[in-house]
């Protein structure tokens, strides 16, 4: 199934480069691909299977591969967890619609928020969403 998702994310950004598109991802596109990425990101998390949960982690990298979004070279650094919260707020989640997805309670999500908005050196939610994404953190 992971192999099947991987070979249409393939497919489809080859057909939109052999379109000659100087931009192969369209606003709407791309954001439906964030919303895919955050979804895994959350089902990722929720699995208690840690050989599932490595293949889901890879599955993301590789979608963040595809759309070419690599993280520039940083030193920012966010855990899985905040990285899954950051994830979640980018959809427009609020702190306890994140803490239900990720099956955590609002009060960690808040935590788990306030220490990626730290270290991505952000003072809104907004502002942790745009570096995320501009460290390619997130797609």
């Amino acid at each position: 199934m992971l192999a099947e998702v991987e070979r249409r994310l393939v497919d489809s950004q080859s057909q939109a480069m052999a379109t000659g598109s100087g931009q192969p991802w369209s606003p709407a596109r791309l954001e439906r691909l964030r919303s895919a990425h955050a979804e895994l990101r959350a089902i990722t998390g929720a699995t208690g299977d840690p050989e599932l949960r490595q293949r889901l982690h890879h599955l993301s990298a590789t979608m963040m591969g595809i759309i070419g979004d690599q993280p520039e070279s940083s030193v920012v650094q966010l855990s899985p967890r905040e990285l899954d919260v950051v994830a979640q707020v980018s959809l427009g989640c609020s702190n306890a619609e994140a803490a239900v997805r990720l099956s955590l309670r609002p009060e960690t999500v808040k935590a788990y928020l306030r220490s990626a908005m730290r270290k991505l050196d952000a003072h809104t939610r907004f502002e942790a969403v745009v570096h995320a994404r501009r460290l390619g953190l997130l797609p």
